[in-house]
Order: C-alpha cells, then sequence, then structure tokens
C-alpha cells in the first residue's frame, strides 16, 4: 500500500487503524506494545482476547479503503518489564500472526483450549513455527458474515465496497475492483504481475 500511495497515506491508515484498536478493546483485554502498524494485546482471559479480534476486524472491514487485519493468539506466560514482553508465549503468538493471511485470525490449542466456546475456531492443521522445536495446532477464527460487499484491491490489498468503487478493470472474464486510478493504471500495465502476487500473499 505505501508503495502505492505513498507514506502520508500510510501513516493516515496506521492513525486511523490505532484508533479502532482502542474501540475494539474489550474485557480484560489490554494494549502493551504498538510497533508501526503492529499492535500487541494482552489479557486475563482468552474470551475477551477472541471478542477484542472480532470486533476489531468487523471494524476495519466496515472502512472502505482500509486494510484487513491478521492476528496470531497463544495461552501462556509472559514477563513484562520497562513495557517490553519476554518469554515463548510472545515469540509463539507472533510466529502464528505472521503465518495468518489478510482477514485471518489464527491460534494455538492451548489458546482454544481456554475459550468457553471452542467451536468458534476450526483447526487449519498442523505447523512448523520458525525457532520452535514442536509443530503447533492452529485454529481459524470462524468470522461472522459481512453485510457490505467487499473486493480486494489486487495492488494496494485495501477493501473497496463494489457498490462504491468507480474504478474497475476486466482482465481475462474477471472484474477487478481499485481505490482509485493509480492502481488501476499499475494493473492494466501488468495485471498478470498483481495476479501472480496474490496467489502466493
Amino acid at each position: 500500500m505505501t508503495d502505492a500511495h505513498g507514506g502520508e497515506s500510510a501513516a493516515r491508515i496506521v492513525n486511523k487503524y490505532m484508533q479502532l484498536v482502542d474501540s475494539a478493546v474489550h474485557g480484560s483485554s489490554r494494549i502493551v506494545q504498538r510497533i508501526g502498524d503492529q499492535v500487541v494485546l494482552i489479557g486475563d482471559n482468552a474470551d475477551d482476547l477472541v471478542i477484542t479480534a472480532q470486533k476489531l476486524n468487523s471494524l476495519t472491514l466496515e472502512e472502505h479503503h482500509f486494510l484487513s487485519i491478521h492476528a496470531g493468539l497463544h495461552y501462556g506466560p509472559i514477563f513484562i518489564e520497562n513495557d517490553n514482553l519476554f518469554g515463548s508465549t510472545i515469540n509463539v503468538a507472533a510466529r502464528i500472526m505472521n503465518l495468518a493471511s489478510r482477514g485471518q485470525v489464527l491460534c494455538s490449542s492451548q489458546f482454544k483450549a481456554m475459550l468457553t466456546d471452542p467451536t468458534k475456531f476450526k483447526s487449519v492443521g498442523s505447523y512448523s513455527l520458525k525457532n520452535l522445536m514442536m509443530e503447533f495446532e492452529l485454529h481459524e477464527l470462524l468470522q461472522d458474515q459481512q453485510s457490505n460487499s467487499f473486493n480486494i484491491d489486487p495492488v494496494c490489498h485495501m477493501h473497496i465496497d463494489v457498490t462504491k468503487s468507480e474504478f474497475t478493470f476486466i482482465f481475462n472474464g474477471m472484474t477487478y475492483y481499485f481505490c482509485g486510478p493509480n492502481c488501476r493504471s499499475l494493473f492494466k500495465d501488468s495485471p498478470a504481475s498483481f495476479i501472480d502476487r496474490e496467489k502466493h500473499a
């Protein structure tokens, strides 16, 4: 997104995102770190963190021309000193977050076991996480269906409400939606490169 729209747009979206995070925090959940466009939250109750993730995902999807979240949840002890987090729990959560795709919230089996209603998650298989010897079974949060019809701009990856979009391009019989003329122009110049990148995102 920064490549397509520049640093000013990135700063605007990050600032808006931080406002949405503040609005989404639920129950015992609390923000302990903000690093660029990433936020670290902890909580005394796993259910509170799931509700926070659901609210944040819904809030971001309601924003036209915005970006999807991806998140990782894990359960275990952490040590906090001078606002810095230490321990394997935070490392595992970060590795899980890196595996999540756009709009996806993943958790470990350890986290799922602490939920009042574990049926909110479905298994997506076992994964080896970087620098960790054991495999972790991961589970995906089942999201509520959104009322708005959103697509993803294949260039900058922002949400596009198809009912509001003025910029489209048809390629190989498929209609693509864009946030503005710049992204549409970039796509028209080399559609295959953006489609291939999307497949590997």
